[in-house]
């Protein structure tokens, strides 16, 4: 079977390092909280570590906003944000049962895209002004007492809206696995989809996934990692 690759190892690496740390900030500000059970008793500062886990989340949503702009052809934003009247009628295409395999993000998921990223970011980001006044205290919380109050405000409250979009997001993905039989986690670790498939382009674009790819990924995200590294030690 002929496979056409659409998403680059940069950006599938990205999609499941992204995972792995935000589910590990989750489980170690939860875990900070507990003072009875073996979790208590690891010696293991939790604080410290979700900390480190936000550095990581707040490198990789930088990594992806640049990727999206100088990655290959499906990782960029220009090729998958699209206005309302295309989602309007994509909408209507699953409504008719007539969706077709869209190469890349469909219209309803590159938004999802987007307001993940943005919530992780905002998440992220506030996280270095935001202080608790006993576990934690992240690297620009000391610039002002009223800026601090603000982030650490919007750290907090914004939990809520990221477990909600990661519930849609697992629920979308649970549609188009199961009714739609788009094996959207296959190709997000393999990088490919079945080129047998009815799709929204007569001659779907190949992804570039080469060694200049890598080298030109692995620019950006030391780049990336210097900064935040830079934001942490002030």
């Amino acid at each position: 079977m002929n496979n056409i690759r659409v998403w680059d190892l940069p950006l599938r690496l990205f999609h499941w390092l992204l995972v792995f740390c935000v589910a590990g900030a989750y489980f170690c500000v939860k875990s900070a909280g507990i003072t009875e059970g073996w979790l208590s008793e690891t010696g293991l500062d939790w604080m410290t570590w979700h900390s480190r886990f936000g550095y990581a989340v707040l490198t990789l949503i930088l990594f992806r906003l640049i990727w999206g702009v100088v990655g290959p052809y499906y990782a960029r934003f220009t090729q998958f944000i699209v206005g309302p009247r295309k989602i309007i009628a994509y909408v209507r295409t699953i409504k008719l049962h007539t969706t077709t395999w869209t190469v890349g993000h469909n219209p309803l998921g590159a938004w999802s895209v987007v307001a993940m990223l943005l919530a992780f970011g905002v998440q992220a980001a506030s996280g270095l002004f935001a202080s608790d006044d006993i576990l934690f205290e992240g690297p620009l919380s000391g610039l002002d007492p009223a800026i601090s109050r603000f982030f650490n405000s919007i750290h907090h409250a914004s939990e809520w809206v990221l477990v909600a979009l990661v519930a849609l997001h697992l629920c979308a993905i649970a549609y188009y696995s199961l009714f739609r039989r788009h094996p959207l986690i296959r190709a997000m670790v393999t990088g490919d989809v079945p080129a047998d498939r009815p799709m929204d382009a007569k001659a779907p674009a190949r992804s570039q996934d080469n060694a200049a790819t890598a080298i030109r990924a692995s620019i950006v995200l030391l780049i990336c990692a210097a900064f935040v590294f830079w934001l942490s030690q002030l």
